[in-house]
């Protein structure tokens, strides 16, 4: 069993085990609340043991007051009231206490420390409750008739989860009409509250806040603590957790890279040949597309090396070429000769050469004792078929 509910009331103990999220079979056993370690071991026979107990105190065990109390926050009005519960209830001793819409329930420390000393055989008691409480968290609503203890009848009004009305009155006093006639089982048909659903509502009493349970001061440190304990415990297993699945992924990332590494090292392995083929077949198509490109620009006969040739048969054989420029579009020559004048005319009259001009002035000077001429000519190479037209059509050019 994962978490057990046991109500208490005056006489009897009523427990309920759920093994999850459905609900189990409501257990009553007889007990004496002097002497709780006989129905407690009745109860651990039949049900075992749990991983949580939740306490519902019932009626006959509460002193009921509505005291008046400033806005509070819910820690310091319980603590409020656990200093100053001789001020609201008819108690000597300290006290436990609970506060639900506006109503105080408190009951003798030391009877309750008793009964959680004893009921942990069962499991870790980790929730008190008033029956109050819990009849609204279950979401009943009207007249409860409830056991109100020896002799007395208990009423709880409960609206829109809100309780109204809480009391206890004697059963066979005038004035008790009020209420409903208590059966034989301390339970009106008319207005018998669902024991089952308030004892599974309990249930989840584990995980509300301490200040609305039924609680001194030491066993509210002792929840606390345990609670503080659990919560620490969830957090390092959930480190754990984000730490193991980090590391997980790490060496998963790891054992992915070297298996893709050795995968792509036989692929490669694998594929070498086949690149190898591809980059032969490249180079070859790109000497073709070479070999062919200056197949054809020989073919035009204005290629710098066609245009180098041409110079070497055109000009006279006492020029010195001393420097050469081309642009890509037009050529500049730059040199000496014995008759530097004569050149442009030989140029000219070539179908190769086209706009020959003359660029700086010829100058004379004397070398080894001859007399010489500088030139600086201008011009531009025509492709074969474009040379053959020019020649055709500049027939006067060549007579000039």
């Amino acid at each position: 069993m994962s978490r057990i509910a046991l109500l208490l009331d005056a006489t009897r103990v009523r427990a309920l085990a759920v093994p999850g999220a459905g609900a189990g079979t409501i257990l009553e056993v007889p007990w004496t609340p002097s002497e709780p370690s006989t129905a407690v071991r009745r109860l651990q026979d039949t049900l075992g043991t749990a991983q949580s107990i939740v306490l519902v105190v019932g009626l006959g065990w509460l002193e009921i007051a509505r005291p008046e109390l400033p806005p509070l926050r819910a820690s310091a009005r319980q603590q409020l009231l656990v200093r100053d519960a001789d001020r609201y209830f008819p108690l000597a001793e300290a006290a436990a206490v609970s506060w639900r819409d506006g109503l105080a329930f408190a009951m003798p420390a030391t009877l309750l420390a008793e009964w959680v000393r004893a009921f942990g055989a069962l499991g870790v008691v980790d929730a008190v409750v008033t029956l109050p409480w819990a009849c609204a968290r279950s979401g009943a609503s009207g007249a409860l008739h409830v056991d109100g203890g020896l002799a007395e009848v208990g009423l709880i009004i409960v609206r829109d989860g809100v309780v109204q009305e809480t009391r206890r009155v004697a059963s066979a006093v005038p004035g008790a009409s009020d209420l409903p006639r208590a059966s034989a089982a301390g339970e009106s048909a008319a207005h018998a509250f669902d024991v089952a659903s308030v004892l599974r509502a309990a249930t989840d009493a584990v995980n509300v806040s301490v200040h609305e349970q039924l609680l001194d001061a030491d066993t509210h440190a002792r929840i606390e603590r345990r609670r503080s304990g659990r919560l620490l415990r969830s957090v390092a297993i959930a480190a754990a957790a984000v730490v193991a699945l980090a590391w997980s992924a790490d060496r998963w990332r790891a054992r992915t890279y070297d298996a893709l590494r050795v995968e792509a090292t036989r692929l490669a392995s694998e594929a070498e040949p086949a690149r190898l083929a591809l980059l032969r077949a490249q180079r070859a198509e790109l000497e073709g597309e070479l070999l062919a490109q200056a197949d054809s620009l020989a073919g035009l006969g204005n290629t710098p090396a066609a245009v180098l040739a041409r110079l070497g048969t055109v000009l006279p054989r006492d020029a010195f070429v001393q420097r050469l420029d081309w642009d890509g579009a037009a050529w500049r020559l730059d040199g000496s000769a014995f008759d530097a004048p004569r050149i442009v005319p030989l140029l000219d009259a070539d179908p190769r050469f086209a706009d020959v001009r003359i660029l700086a002035a010829s100058t004379r000077f004397l070398d080894g004792g001859r007399q010489r001429e500088s030139f600086s000519i201008a011009f531009t190479a025509q492709a074969r078929g474009a040379a053959s037209t020019a020649s055709v059509s500049g027939g006067p050019r060549a007579t000039r």
